[in-house]
């Protein structure tokens, strides 16, 4: 049991330090680009940051552990909200501003589209499984959303002419590093955690709700606190959202491409329970995003806090 753990904590530091890596070369690209802030938190660290969950996705299911792919993605959807966003906000220097100079219109955008894609989600997970139609629907909508994103001219700032192209094979080479860096780390977490949860009979989809899904969140964590003592909260938020949206469209999308016959199958105690975790999460984050009272969002923040512990704790106790 001893090397099962030292190979989980291993691969944990090696996924953490692969995101890192990913998430301070993909921003340094939309820096010289000279992307919004918010939009490159958004695409570039969204998607960076969701990279361990890709990487889950395709092996777990490839290696028809289908189960614990669609556990992370929503096991992830629940931590970035309620363990990641959560934590960050603590460190944040709160005042009646701070969430409300985001809020703009392109923002709304984004979050409408979270809570559209979270009900697809709810009604494709109805009947327990992701099938191939279900992972067309999902990207569908996708595209969509950008088609819909570009017609309404949500447009970026113009790349810097100084802008040195040697900096864009640089930044490149270091990011294709970071990517083979996650894939060896989540190879090396997964068959750690699964080892360890199956010496104690838990099952695959938990494992995927829990170890996985915290374990694939560190990214995530680590560039949210980090941001939150900037009090860079455009970027909290982007962050977040981002990853969320990546994590339903690409990462559940990927299991219904790969596990196309829909083998993976959630239960409907476990389905009625998690959805609820993930939508009322969602409405909570946008509630606290939108709230300018500085006692009210710490209150709030302490419910959304408390609410990740518990559920993480219902996941093995019944």
């Amino acid at each position: 049991m001893t090397p099962l753990i030292t190979f989980f904590i291993i691969g944990i530091l090696l996924i953490s330090l692969g995101a890192n890596v990913l998430v301070q070369y993909t921003e340094r690209i939309s820096k010289d680009l000279n992307i919004s802030y918010f939009f490159s938190s958004l695409v570039f660290i969204g998607l960076a940051t969701s990279s361990p969950e890709v990487f889950i996705s395709i092996i777990s299911s490839l290696e028809n552990k289908a189960n614990i792919a669609v556990g992370n993605a929503l096991g992830s959807n629940i931590a970035n909200i309620a363990l990641v966003f959560a934590l960050s906000v603590f460190f944040i220097r709160i005042t009646g501003e701070s969430f409300s100079k985001i809020f703009t219109k392109e923002v709304k955008i984004f979050v409408g589209y979270l809570l559209l894609v979270t009900l697809i989600l709810i009604l494709i997970l109805s009947d327990g499984k992701v099938t191939l139609i279900d992972s067309i629907v999902l990207m569908s909508s996708f595209i969509i959303f950008l088609i819909f994103m570009k017609s309404n001219n949500v447009k970026q700032k113009e790349p810097d002419e100084s802008y040195v192209e040697k900096n864009i094979l640089k930044n490149s080479l270091m990011i294709v590093l970071s990517i083979l860096i996650l894939l060896f780390g989540t190879r090396v977490f997964l068959d750690s955690a699964t080892e360890i949860a199956y010496f104690y009979g838990i099952p695959d989809y938990v494992i995927g709700l829990s170890l996985t899904a915290i374990g694939t969140s560190i990214p995530e964590l680590a560039t949210a606190i980090e941001s939150a003592r900037k009090n860079n909260i455009e970027f909290i938020v982007g962050n977040v959202l981002g990853s969320n949206i990546f994590n339903i469209v690409l990462v559940l999308g990927l299991v219904g491409f790969i596990d196309y016959e829909g083998t993976n199958y959630i239960d409907s105690i476990d389905f009625l329970r998690d959805m609820f975790m993930i939508l009322s999460t969602t409405i909570l984050l946008i509630i606290i995003s939108k709230n300018y009272n500085i006692y009210l969002t710490r209150l709030l923040n302490i419910m959304l806090f408390s609410t990740f512990i518990i559920y993480q704790y219902n996941l093995y106790a019944l």
